[in-house]
Formats: structure tokens, sequence, C-alpha cells
């Protein structure tokens, strides 16, 4: 006696959809992330660090020089601008007066260097400075 089958399209359909049930209701009680141990905090390594400000030249004339309170105005191409000099940086505004060319590397409103910028005017004051050494007297000779 042979048992035939008479609609395997019915059955394996449910078996198919029982396997479903179960296997969705698994896949939806995932159980709750692992807490992340506490991140030390270590300066710049953050992505949301703040920017890298970018030092920028302006070169221009002094219009004012105040070395005790640390100020310098340039008047340039750009018009004119005040500068804040700190630290090692106001050691450089010896020797500068009202009216000299300089170059000026700054961040914003702070200024990280100043320069005078070597001219033909610079180089002809150097020159003279040196004959003007050369000049004190001829060296002696010795006698043979």
């Amino acid at each position: 006696m042979r048992m035939k089958m008479s609609k395997p399209f019915p059955v394996l359909a449910a078996a198919a959809l029982a396997l479903l049930i179960v296997a969705g209701g698994c896949a939806k009680e995932k159980s709750p992330p692992p807490p992340q141990p506490a991140r030390k905090a270590i300066a710049g390594t953050e992505k949301n660090a703040a920017p890298k400000l970018h030092a920028k030249l302006f070169t221009g004339t002094i219009e004012a020089l105040d070395a005790a309170a640390g100020t310098l105005t340039l008047k340039g191409p750009m018009g004119e601008r005040r500068f804040q000099v700190h630290g090692k940086v106001k050691e450089q505004l010896d020797g500068l007066k009202t009216g000299d060319k300089v170059i000026l590397k700054h961040v914003d409103e702070i200024a990280l260097s100043i320069v005078k910028p070597r001219t033909s005017r610079n180089a002809l004051e150097r020159k003279e400075k040196e004959d003007a050494v050369n000049e004190v007297g001829p060296v002696p000779q010795a006698e043979e």
C-alpha cells in the first residue's frame, strides 16, 4: 500500500510560514549593547577639536608703537591694523620706530614675529657701517 500525498504545496507553505515566524521572533529579541568603557580625554585626539589656526603675514608701515602696552599699529595695502605683542616678540620692538616698514607674522590680532624686510636702503646702511669699521686705520704690517 502506497500512500499518495494529495497536496504537498500547502503543507510546505505552512511549514515555511511557521519557520519564518519563529526566526523573526528570535531576531527581534536583541540583547542591549554592552556599556562602553569610559574614554580618557586626550587633548588633540578628538575629531571635534578646534581647528588649527594658520599664521598669516602682514606687510606695512609702523603708524603707532607702544612697547610698554605691547601694541603695534601698522598701515598696509589692506588698511590699518592693530596687533598685540607679547613675550619674546616684545624684544623685537627694540630698534623699530614709527615709519619703519616691517613684515609681521600673526594669528588674528596677536603678533608672532616682526622683521624688517631687506631693502637696498638697509643694504646701503649695512655697507656704510662696514666701511666705517674698515676705515679705522690701516693694519700695521710687520717689517722684514
